[in-house]
């Protein structure tokens, strides 16, 4: 075997680390020792016999209370395990950080959450999707909250939308029970409820750990969006929900978001439309002004002959004394014949028309037909036809 290089075995060494499972999301307790700020917080976590060293980014500092932490702190801290290959050590990458004497809050989260993924509430086939575009949104909060405004301006900047607001308790006793009735009284009334607050410590956001409030959101026949706290924060409800959103602004960001999506996609389809209807009238247009009309013309040139003929006929039998009525006739052969040419042709080119007769006379009024044959002149042939049935 050929040896390795100092990096391969770092990168062997990392690899194996982030392919354990249990070291992506863990709490660990110790004391804080050889505690360092620089801008990106160092330390390291001991007890009687061990040290694991820790980093809090800068990124996920401001959510984390009670920084600059103290040595000799007692503290739980939880995140996960990476390592740092340009010294081949490994570090916690913690992502939260709390007194101790709090860490049997976050064992009863853990706990509970163990418990309800157990029965299924967090099942994905148990989620329904979040309405693209809901009349009525409902929020259970603190009308006190600035989560509660927050929300309210994102709402008044997008697409219409009702909002209808439930004022519950989100902290302390009774905040649980507060909340889960608020969802009791806008399930059904509502297309879609967002159940948050704010940013908080774990004690502040401990009514969104409870179980009433998992049960009630899990047995809501309405989607539910969980909003609470920050990014990092990590609740029971959050699991439960249908969905979750990182802070209360964000949920009504994703509420708008898809609403303006649905609205753009609409709009785009009607463009779309519209510039496919002007292609087709456009085409149209052209392929009616290259039609050959010369059949037209021969046939109505062929019926004007006849006419004449006639005319010339009636001329020759009965002579100078209908020589005024031949002059009317012929008056009005030349008006029909301007009309044919300059109306009927133009109306059968343009506008697609046609032109209906029944015993040599054409008809223009239903009422005109009776029963029988007749015959049709359009813009691309001649039709023959009976009239069956006449309705005025």
């Amino acid at each position: 075997m050929d040896p390795l290089t100092v990096s391969e075995v770092s990168r062997i060494v990392k690899d194996t680390l982030r392919a354990q499972p249990e070291l992506e999301d863990i709490a660990v307790r110790g004391e804080v020792t050889n505690y360092a700020d620089r801008g990106h917080h160092y330390f390291s976590i001991k007890d009687d016999k061990s040290q694991l060293k820790c980093v809090i980014w800068k990124s996920a500092a401001y959510n984390i209370e009670g920084l600059p932490l103290q040595n000799g702190a007692k503290v739980v801290v939880w995140g996960s395990i990476d390592t740092y290959p340009g010294q081949s050590t490994y570090q916690l990458n913690v992502i939260r950080c709390i007194p101790e004497g709090r860490g049997e809050l976050f064992k009863k989260f853990l706990e509970l959450k163990q418990k309800l993924l157990d029965e299924g509430l967090f099942a994905a086939e148990a989620k329904v999707p979040i309405p693209m575009f809901p009349e009525k949104v409902g929020i259970v909060t603190s009308e006190k909250g600035a989560a509660l405004q927050d929300m309210v301006r994102v709402f008044m900047a997008g697409p219409g939308v009702e909002i209808l607001t439930f004022d519950a308790r989100v902290q302390g006793e009774g905040s649980a029970a507060s909340i889960a009735q608020g969802i009791k009284a806008l399930d059904g009334k509502v297309d879609l409820i967002i159940i948050g607050r704010g940013g908080g410590s774990i004690e502040d956001l401990w009514a969104f750990n409870e179980e009433v409030l998992a049960r009630a959101v899990f047995g809501c026949n309405t989607p539910i969006i969980s909003a609470v706290g920050h990014e990092v924060d990590e609740v029971i409800t959050d699991y439960v929900a249908d969905r979750r959103a990182s802070t209360p602004t964000a949920a009504a960001e994703i509420v708008v978001q898809n609403m303006q999506s649905v609205i753009d996609e609409k709009e785009s389809l009607a463009e779309k439309i519209s510039v496919s209807m002007a292609d087709i009238i456009r085409n149209s247009r052209q392929s009616i002004d290259s039609l050959d009309m010369a059949m037209w013309r021969k046939l109505i040139d062929s019926g004007l002959e006849n006419s004449r003929s006639s005319v010339k006929g009636l001329e020759a039998g009965f002579g100078y004394a209908v020589i005024s009525h031949i002059a009317r006739a012929r008056k009005s052969l030349d008006a029909r014949e301007t009309d044919l040419r300059t109306t009927w042709v133009a109306a059968l080119k343009e506008k697609g028309l046609a032109a209906l007769y029944q015993d040599g006379n054409r008809v223009t009024d239903a009422s005109k037909f009776k029963k029988g044959q007749f015959t049709g002149l359009m813009r691309d042939g001649k039709i023959t036809g009976e009239v069956k049935d006449i309705e005025v």
